[in-house]
């Protein structure tokens, strides 16, 4: 007897989140806590289905559609509480991005130059003011600091300010934990999102595609890792300072109300026996 397509689809989820529930077990997030956190992520998405393809949504229909029990839903519609609303790195990410981009703040190979902390030209002052007014560039540069991304030298000789580097050339906090799983949720997901799309087929397909090779040493794993980072690194800054134009030239229209993420992962491992 032939596999249903929802049988397939369980199949593959469940392969899918066998690393995703390693990382959660060393976490403490033990089988009962999760399960009773996955019934809100059912509500939640049976809700947005219902809307997107009725626009009524009732206590049945979401029990029908998710599975969930009536008394449950009830009590969940009753009490309110929606899943955490999606936060955003923000300004910090911003004032990197602009960093990484500008070639105001970049080389003449563009790669992001050491920043004196402050001046009107070219310091970091001068880089965070020009992302935002709001907030002062000290606090950004306090974060930017915490969640090291941004490390400080030596100032030039007489001067005491240090300096400021960046210490990766994507944004990756290396102290902040929560900061950290922000990005695994933003990126995991939009890239899930992606391919759950083009299964769907109700649009048109988007790219989604990965290479793939086995029988390889550990040497030439690495070498391909280094080729994949390069590679990587010469997209990043075509992509960001095309986005970057992009976004100051749609500034302010009504019809503005797109996002993107472009992503890339190099991931080397035993291989897989069949």
């Amino acid at each position: 007897m032939s596999e249903s397509r929802s049988d397939l689809a369980l199949a593959a989820s469940l392969r899918l989140l066998a690393p995703l529930v390693e990382m959660l077990l060393v976490e403490g997030v033990t089988y009962p806590l999760f399960v009773q956190a996955l019934k809100l992520v059912f509500l939640e998405a049976a809700t947005r289905t219902l809307e997107a393809s009725e626009g009524r949504v009732n206590d049945s229909k979401l029990s029908l559609l998710s599975g969930v029990h009536r008394k449950d839903v009830r009590e969940w519609r009753n009490a309110g509480h929606p899943l955490a609303p999606v936060k955003t790195l923000g300004l910090a990410m911003e004032v990197f991005t602009r960093w990484v981009s500008d070639p105001a703040y970049c080389d003449k190979r563009g790669q992001p130059r050491i920043l004196e902390r402050a001046g009107k030209s070219g310091s970091f002052e001068d880089l965070a003011r020009s992302v935002s007014t709001d907030v002062h560039p000290r606090a950004v540069l306090e974060e930017l600091l915490r969640l090291g991304v941004v490390a400080e030298e030596p100032g030039k000789k007489g001067r005491a300010t240090p300096r400021l580097r960046l210490c990766e050339s994507a944004f990756v906090p290396k102290q902040g934990y929560a900061e950290m799983l922000q990005l695994f949720a933003d990126n995991i997901g939009d890239h899930i999102a992606t391919a759950a799309s083009n299964i769907k087929g109700d649009e048109p397909p988007v790219l989604e595609q990965s290479i793939y090779a086995d029988g390889l040493t550990a040497q030439s794993a690495r070498e391909l890792a280094e080729l994949a980072r390069k590679q990587w690194a010469r997209t990043f800054s075509e992509v960001v300072r095309k986005a970057t134009a992009l976004t100051e030239r749609d500034q302010g229209r009504a019809d503005a109300d797109r996002r993107m993420r472009l992503g890339s992962y190099f991931y080397h491992g035993p291989m897989i026996k069949r």
